[in-house]
């Protein structure tokens, strides 16, 4: 049975029965995350990474391991987000991850983690520091606060899609009939 996280336990309420809809609907689904996903990973491999899937993903484990601490799960913007939507003292909070730390999770080699993050350094992604590697908020403002707003956009065009697709599927799963050409 699938266990919605509660924080998306509100919009899945209106299924009356999550797994029927998810098995009524899961070619549909699969292709609509997955379009999403791979749409995601292209728009953002060209934008900041220049196509190098392994910087992207060194680079987005570090954003995320730098300041996830900061970032409880169930967390308000009205708790732990100034009112320009950014953290408070997130620069002195950030918690720097070694390079053999970003090879372990990401499972990128330490040598060639540790040159795509020189690189990142150079184009002012990261920074290096005495007790390792972190983001640079230098890059953030405004050109990936754009850049991350169209895809927020995207992925609530998306869930909305899928839950589109999930009520149709709850709703009219005994319904539904297949027609095969023979």
């Amino acid at each position: 049975m699938i266990k919605p996280p509660h924080s998306h336990a509100s919009s899945l309420r209106a299924l009356g029965d999550v797994d029927r809809a998810f098995d009524g609907a899961f070619s549909l689904v699969a292709f609509v995350m997955n379009r999403f996903i791979i749409d995601h990973l292209l728009r953002s491999g060209r934008r900041l990474t220049g196509n190098d899937f392994e910087a992207l993903v060194i680079w987005g484990v570090l954003a995320h391991q730098n300041v996830a601490h900061l970032m409880p799960p169930g967390s308000l913007p009205t708790a732990i987000l100034t009112e320009k939507g950014r953290l408070a003292g997130a620069a002195e909070g950030m918690r720097p991850l070694r390079l053999r730390d970003i090879a372990q999770i990401t499972g990128i080699p330490r040598e060639t983690a540790r040159r795509k993050l020189e690189r990142l350094a150079a184009e002012r992604y990261v920074e290096r520091r005495p007790d390792g590697w972190v983001v640079s908020a230098e890059r953030v403002e405004p050109e990936l606060r754009e850049f991350t707003r169209e895809s927020v956009v995207r992925l609530l065009a998306v869930a909305d899609e899928i839950m589109v697709a999930l009520k149709d599927a709850d709703l009219n799963g005994h319904r539904h009939r297949v027609r095969r050409s023979e």
